[in-house]
């Protein structure tokens, strides 16, 4: 169970996100999600429909949200779902593991220094992007440009590897 909330934790705290558009609010959205989650999860049939089961915990939260929140004028219960419609779509269409191996390979496409950088960023080590930025001699301000533009780079490459393994 924990090994799957901590895989799509991302994903459902970019759906919640989405749908309130204020991270204290997405915030405890994702911890009410989470403790649902823990305490459900017996009823969950298989580890593969895990994500699809949980965004609809997530859905049914931030509906109730919407209906006692009085900071903003609600969203569309319609636009949520909508949202929940295409991020099933998308689920869909694409697994997880294809989309990670096609990450792998773009990686390795990469030149090295920036492979390294992306690296040191999102590695898990807790090492901040100014800490990053001193040890290598640049401004907090540069790193996060180049790692901006590494990451649109790399999204570009995934999709036009997807596109092609796909023969569209």
């Amino acid at each position: 169970m924990a090994r799957l909330l901590t895989q799509y934790q991302r994903a459902l705290y970019v759906y919640i996100y989405a749908c309130v558009r204020n991270a204290t609010d997405a915030d405890d959205i994702f911890q009410e999600v989470s403790i649902a989650v823990v305490e459900s999860f017996s009823q969950l049939d298989s580890e593969d429909g895990f994500f699809p089961w949980a965004r609809e915990i997530a859905y049914r939260r931030v509906l109730a949200h919407h209906r006692t929140s009085n900071r903003e004028k609600p969203v569309n219960p319609q636009v949520i779902t909508a949202l929940a419609e295409a991020v099933e779509r998308v689920e869909n269409q694409q697994s997880l593991s294809t989309r990670r191996d096609k990450l792998m390979e773009c990686l390795e496409r990469l030149p090295s220094l920036s492979r390294e950088l992306i690296a040191r960023c999102y590695n898990n080590s807790g090492e901040s992007v100014g800490v990053v930025a001193e040890q290598i001699g640049q401004k907090v301000t540069s790193v996060y440009a180049r790692v901006h533009r590494i990451r649109a780079i790399l999204r570009d490459c995934i999709a036009q590897r997807l596109q092609e393994e796909s023969g569209e």
